[in-house]
């Protein structure tokens, strides 16, 4: 986020619904689990929650920490459909006066994101906003009358793939639309029997992944394969870097079009 949230206000936008209440540990503890299932349903590379995950959210600060508040969304017919994590302005030290900590927001739809955002933008004594663990696609800069408010100042890898069994994980996947296409991973060292030329032709209900004699349309390494797999990898940047050698002129555009989601994949907590 910028360093003044007087940058960082909402474009206008239609009448909300819904409401926004602070509530206490307890009933965020009991909405957190339902929430979050509902979210992880819609959204790629989303993880199912340990359980227990939230039994530690509390009203009692700890140490040098200020107090952790919760904010819900509700919809209108009375159904939490937002929820946010957050520390009030505080600070260790005279250059983090006035920043407002939110730990984690989830909300099952725009409505409910912006009201959520739209209050923890405005809270008095408020100059700096940071945000952890969010979407690399996060919806907010395109909300902000000033896109160049939002800064993203650091970025982790919080989700890795590894493919063990390549027909198996590519049939068990689902693909926008109906393409084929014909590739080769050359070496496994790890799983050999994924070497080979596969015939992967898909559409939005199925999949079907098979070897083949026929001549591949690219060659994949089986770590760039792993890259794709979620949908939030270029299939032309790993191209680019030598990951993906095309054999016609077509089969990286037809392999990104298969591979791609929208939104990115996400996962919002580490395991």
């Amino acid at each position: 986020m910028g360093d003044r949230t007087d940058w960082a206000e909402l474009l206008p936008a239609e009448k909300p619904t819904g409401s926004v209440e602070l509530i206490g540990a307890l009933e965020a503890r009991k909405h957190w689990p339902a929430l979050h299932e509902r979210i992880r349903r819609s959204r790629v590379g989303e993880l199912s929650a340990q359980p227990g995950r939230w039994n530690g959210l509390s009203d009692t600060a700890t140490g040098a920490d200020s107090t952790l508040r919760y904010l819900v969304h509700w919809d209108d017919h009375g159904a939490v459909d937002g929820i946010a994590n957050f520390k009030l302005p505080w600070s260790r030290t005279v250059d983090d006066v006035g920043t407002l900590i939110v730990e984690s927001l989830e909300a099952t739809n725009p409505q409910a994101y912006r009201a959520l955002w739209q209050i923890l933008l405005d809270f008095d004594l408020t100059r700096k906003v940071i945000a952890h663990s969010r979407p690399r696609d996060e919806p907010l800069r395109q909300m902000l009358s000033n896109p160049r408010a939002m800064r993203i100042t650091r970025q982790a890898d919080n989700l890795w793939m590894r493919l063990l069994d390549v027909p198996s994980a590519l049939e068990t996947r689902t693909y926008a639309g109906p393409e084929a296409i014909t590739f080769a991973v050359e070496t496994d060292e790890m799983v050999p029997r994924n070497v080979g030329v596969w015939r992967l032709e898909a559409d939005a209900v199925g999949a079907s992944c098979v070897r083949t004699d026929t001549t591949p349309d690219l060659a994949i390494d089986i770590q760039a394969l792993g890259a794709l797999y979620l949908g939030g990898m270029s299939a032309h940047l790993l191209a680019a870097a030598g990951r993906i050698r095309p054999e016609s002129p077509t089969s990286v555009e037809t392999l990104s079009r298969m591979f791609r989601t929208d939104p990115e994949p996400h996962n919002s907590f580490g395991f």
